[in-house]
């Protein structure tokens, strides 16, 4: 296996994802909602906005994470029989602070950090490393009762550590999108998605999708790229089986060193939370993870078909839901 590259920036990233998301005010500890959250809350709740008035169990979703990601070792085989065998570690720390700006409109500011080693096992391809910076802005509007309207935008920018050398690349996540309130329990969303990338692999697609609580205990989502199956017997408990993209997912230039995250390759797996403190949920999921995604040109493999029986993987996350 490869020497990692740069161990002081890793070293400093990973402070910085401490730091950004364990700098909670001592008020949370303490069992006191922080004051921004009470008056969000307020205001959301007295707001037009609406996300369903179905009585479930199901917690609203994160608008804070701390995590990490171990892929078992893989074998990606090339069109020529050419073999790679790798594994793949990736740490995450996402944020995002919500605004109403009126009782008719939500604004979203968020951020996103991240770091992804492939230690890769095979002769003569040495290991690499990416950190990740991504910074999402969405916003949504109640149109009326049934609809609402959202749009976002997130640039996303890529710094790959290759033997070669360091380098900068981006790419541009965005989309619209309406959503359809049927019922309490059933509500509908359609819209358009678009992943702009610096080395032309640009993703165009049409949206839809669907959420359904069956019950207090049980959720279904069609909500793309989550499907999930959920089921929360009290509110201190989730149970989660679904897909989510996979960490593990990249196209990867090495000539250029152009990385690009990918969103054709998902993570299936399990996932139990529980909530530990206030709103904080601790989180394990395991799973087979999406290695076929990743692709390499310029270099003796391109095109990576990968054996779904050797992608296996495990997480832990740390939550923050809050009490919407």
């Amino acid at each position: 296996m490869g020497t990692p590259y740069h161990p002081r920036l890793r070293g400093q990233l990973l402070v910085t994802l401490s730091v950004v998301c364990c700098a909670v005010p001592a008020s949370v500890m303490a069992g006191e909602e922080p004051n921004f959250a009470q008056r969000f809350e307020a205001q959301f709740t007295a707001s037009d906005i609406k996300f369903g008035s179905a009585n479930s169990n199901v917690p609203f979703p994160a608008t804070a994470l701390l995590g990490s990601k171990h892929y078992t070792k893989a074998l990606a085989e090339g069109p020529n029989s050419e073999q790679l065998e790798y594994d793949v570690d990736s740490y995450r720390q996402a944020a995002g602070i919500p605004i109403m700006l009126s009782p008719k409109d939500l604004l979203v500011v968020g951020e996103y950090l991240s770091w992804t080693e492939f230690n890769v096992l095979t002769d003569g391809v040495e290991s690499f490393e990416i950190a990740s910076i991504g910074l999402p802005l969405g916003w949504l509007r109640q149109l009326n009762p049934d609809w609402q309207l959202a749009s976002f935008v997130m640039p996303f920018g890529h710094y790959t550590m290759l033997d070669t050398g360091d380098y900068w690349n981006w790419q541009y996540l965005g989309g619209v999108f309406t959503r359809f309130v049927q019922s309490d329990r059933l509500w509908w969303a359609f819209g358009f998605y678009a992943d702009i990338a610096e080395n032309d692999e640009d993703f165009y697609t049409p949206y839809v999708g669907a959420s359904w609580a069956i019950n207090e205990q049980w959720n279904l989502s069609a909500i793309l790229p989550w499907p999930s199956l959920s089921y929360a017997p009290n509110s201190d408990w989730l149970i989660r089986l679904g897909a989510s993209p996979s960490a593990a997912s990249w196209s990867i230039n090495v000539g250029s060193a152009d990385a690009n995250m990918n969103l054709d390759a998902w993570d299936f797996g399990l996932s139990v939370e529980y909530r530990f403190h206030g709103n904080f949920w601790l989180s394990a999921e395991a799973g087979v993870g999406g290695f076929r995604a990743l692709r390499l040109s310029n270099s003796d493999i391109e095109d990576i078909d990968v054996d779904f029986s050797e992608g296996a993987f495990f997480g832990i996350n740390v939550k923050y839901r809050p009490a919407l």
